[in-house]
């Protein structure tokens, strides 16, 4: 398989490694991971683009087509093990974010899974992530180069019904999804 990711600007490279030593330098918490990590050992892997898809786009059937672009996410790694994730919202850093969730890991193994995936071999992708908030969905988004089908593998944990670690074709995720995504809705305008 070929996965391909975005290529990093310098200035989003420097950016992030900014902020995470701003993170990383802070006393009030010793025990993050940034904290107690060996900065020499520190290294930026597999960008990614970060893409959001609305409650009301899935309530109604929307295609992936409709989500919209919101960051470029890094996973932080120290030596091999992932330890945090770093998101901008822009190259210049000003919309930063650091994790270190389960989504880190959670996203290297799927990552992973998909690079050792024989279904997947021949084919070319893009690397993204898609989220889906409001149904608290993180998910790695094989988008397809080649005209084929997209890929989608929800990250642990996943809400129901959808399996996490399971290849899902986005239109098969999305059907699945449009029922809990119209509940929530009722729910949420019954608050109004």
């Amino acid at each position: 398989m070929t996965l391909r990711v975005p290529e990093a600007t310098e200035e989003s490279v420097e950016a992030v490694r900014s902020r995470l030593s701003q993170l990383a330098a802070r006393s009030a918490f010793p025990d993050r991971a940034l904290s107690r990590a060996n900065p020499a050992a520190i290294a930026l892997a597999a960008p990614h683009d970060v893409y959001v898809l609305g409650l009301g786009d899935v309530a109604e059937g929307m295609s992936l087509d409709a989500a919209t672009l919101v960051g470029r996410r890094f996973l932080v790694l120290e030596g091999d093990t992932p330890i945090a994730s770093a998101e901008l919202a822009g190259d210049d850093g000003a919309g930063f974010q650091a994790n270190e969730g389960p989504f880190v890991e959670a996203t290297a193994a799927a990552i992973a899974q998909a690079e050792q995936d024989p279904e997947l071999a021949a084919g070319e992708y893009e690397l993204r992530v898609l989220r889906i908030p409001a149904l608290y969905l993180v998910a790695v988004w094989l988008k397809n180069e080649q005209g084929g089908s997209d890929v989608v593998i929800p990250l642990e944990p996943a809400p129901a019904p959808l399996e996490p670690w399971r290849k899902y074709i986005p239109a098969e995720l999305l059907s699945t999804l449009a029922e809990p995504a119209r509940t929530r809705l009722q729910f949420d305008d019954a608050d109004e």
